[in-house]
């Protein structure tokens, strides 16, 4: 399900069975505009792919923009985990911005794509591409849907 009005009235009569929300994190950086850009399209496509493949389960939120990852930061997104998990069990931030790899707080919430740029990738390699980032989610959602 995605950030949208119908979806919000299905999520409102099954939210017993959609328990995860997905926020992509994505950087803004006008001096590297083209890295940013890069790494921020990855995490959306992979995200979208994700709630494709989950619809039913999981909630895609809209891209969390930032311009430098901080502790102002990371505790904006530490009140966004808060407000929604009155709602959702679980909270997962995706991202490709290693940045976010010292924030401790978070990082049991965070999971890191390994960025791949996609502009001169086939249209197949790029689904491939992809695909296996959406493969590495579904292991860490696997993880926390089932914990032993």
């Amino acid at each position: 399900m995605k950030f949208k009005a119908e979806d919000a009235d299905r999520f409102l009569q099954a939210k017993d069975y959609i328990d995860t929300a997905i926020i992509p994190l994505v950087g803004v950086n006008a001096s590297q505009i083209k890295q940013t850009v890069s790494l921020g399209e990855f995490t959306i496509l992979v995200a979208e792919e994700l709630e494709r493949q989950l619809r039913g389960r999981v909630f895609l939120f809209p891209p969390h923009t930032y311009v430098e990852v901080n502790e102002s930061k990371e505790e904006d997104i530490l009140a966004i985990k808060t407000s929604l998990q009155d709602h959702f069990q679980h909270v997962v931030f995706v991202t490709s911005d290693h940045h976010w790899q010292k924030h401790t707080n978070i990082s049991e919430s965070l999971l890191m794509l390994k960025p791949v740029p996609l502009e001169h990738l086939k249209v197949d390699l790029k689904q491939k591409v992809i695909q296996d980032s959406v493969e590495q989610i579904l292991n860490f959602l696997l993880q926390k849907w089932n914990p032993s």
